[in-house]
C-alpha cells in the first residue's frame, strides 16, 4: 500500500532559479521552484487558476542545463560529470554540494565519475584487443575514464542496447564486469553518433529523470504527449482541485500523484482504495482457481 512519503515533495530545493542569460523567461525571485511565467502558450483557464503552468520538454531543457552548468562552474568538473553528481542527489544543487565539501573521493565514487574527475586511468599503449568480442585486431578502440577499453562495434551495440532499456539508461556503467563508473552522454554520443535517434532519447531520459526529481513537476500521464506541469508553489500542489489540464492531448490528471482526477477523496485514500481493489480481485482470483460450484446447492466449495 502507498505510504505518506509517496505524495510529499519537497519545498527546499532551489528549483528553476537561473541567473539572467537573455532566455526571455521571467523567474520568481521570491519562489525558485515556481515554473517561469513567459512566453507561453495558451493553456485552459483553469490551469492559471490553480497555479499550474503547461510546459513543452524541450523548454525545461535549458533550466536543467544552468543547474548542470552551475555544479561545473563550482566543482570544476565535466557537464557529464556534474549531470551524473545531480541525479545523484535528485538534481538538488544544495545537498550535493555540502556533501561534496566533507568527502569529495567518497560521493565521486558514490556517484560512478571518480575516474572521470580527475582521477582518470591510461587503458594501456597500442592495444588492439577488445575483450567483448575478443578480437585481437581491432581498427579502431574506444576507452572509459576508468581505463576499459573495447571497440567502437561493440561499443555502439553495447550503447544502442542499453537506450533501449529505456531511462534506466541514464544509470548505465561500464561494460567491464563490476566496474562501477557511468556512462555517461559523452561515450553515448562517441558509440552513437551526434546526430542518432538512440543519442536524442537517451537526451530524453535524463531530462525525464531531471523532471520527475523535482517534487513541483510531473509529466501528463497522456500517451505520446511531452507536456509537463509545473506548480508555481508547494501552496498550488496542496490548494484544492489542483488538477492539470494538458491542452495538447486534453488529458485533466492530479498533479500531486499523476492519477485521474478523484475528488473529493485525496490521493491517499485514492491508493487505499486502489489497493483494496487489487486485493479483492486477486482474492477473487483464487477462488476461482482452488475452489469449484458444489453440485446440489452451488456454493464454492474447495476442489
Amino acid at each position: 500500500m502507498a505510504s505518506e512519503e509517496d505524495y510529499e515533495y519537497s519545498t527546499d530545493e532551489d528549483g528553476y532559479s537561473v541567473e539572467e542569460d537573455g532566455d526571455d523567461m521571467d523567474w520568481n525571485e521570491e519562489n525558485p521552484n515556481a515554473a517561469p511565467t513567459q512566453p507561453f502558450r495558451p493553456v485552459a483557464a483553469a490551469n492559471y487558476k490553480s497555479g499550474i503552468r503547461l510546459l513543452k520538454a524541450e523548454e525545461m531543457r535549458p533550466v536543467m542545463q544552468r543547474r548542470i552548468d552551475d555544479v561545473t562552474d563550482v566543482l570544476g568538473v565535466t557537464p557529464a560529470a556534474a549531470a551524473v553528481l545531480l541525479r545523484e542527489y535528485n538534481f538538488s544543487k544544495e545537498q550535493l554540494l555540502e556533501e561534496y565539501m566533507l568527502s569529495s573521493d567518497r560521493i565521486l565514487k558514490k556517484a560512478g565519475v571518480y575516474h572521470r574527475c580527475g582521477n582518470q586511468k591510461s587503458p594501456g599503449k597500442n592495444r588492439t584487443d577488445c575483450a567483448i568480442c575478443y578480437d585481437d585486431e581491432c581498427d579502431s578502440m574506444m576507452a572509459m575514464p576508468c581505463g576499459h577499453q573495447f571497440c567502437t562495434d561493440c561499443w555502439s551495440d553495447f550503447c544502442d542496447n542499453a537506450v533501449n532499456e529505456g531511462p534506466v539508461s541514464v544509470k548505465t556503467t561500464c561494460p567491464h564486469a563490476s566496474c562501477p563508473e557511468i556512462v555517461t552522454e559523452e561515450e553515448m554520443e562517441k558509440a552513437l553518433g551526434s546526430n542518432s535517434p538512440q543519442l536524442k532519447k537517451f537526451k530524453s531520459y535524463q531530462l525525464r529523470s531531471f523532471v520527475e526529481a523535482n517534487g513541483l513537476t510531473r509529466w501528463c500521464p497522456g500517451k505520446g504527449c511531452d507536456r509537463i506541469a509545473c506548480a508555481e508553489s508547494a501552496l498550488a500542489m496542496e490548494a484544492e482541485g489542483n488538477l492539470a489540464n494538458c491542452t495538447a492531448c486534453t488529458t485533466s490528471f492530479c498533479l500531486i500523484c499523476g492519477e485521474e482526477p478523484h475528488a473529493p477523496s485525496n490521493c491517499k485514500e485514492l491508493a487505499r482504495w486502489q489497493e483494496k481493489c487489487k486485493n479483492e480481485s486477486e482474492t477473487a482470483n483464487w477462488i476461482l482457481a482452488n475452489t469449484k460450484s458444489c453440485p446440489k446447492c452451488r456454493s464454492r466449495i474447495e476442489k
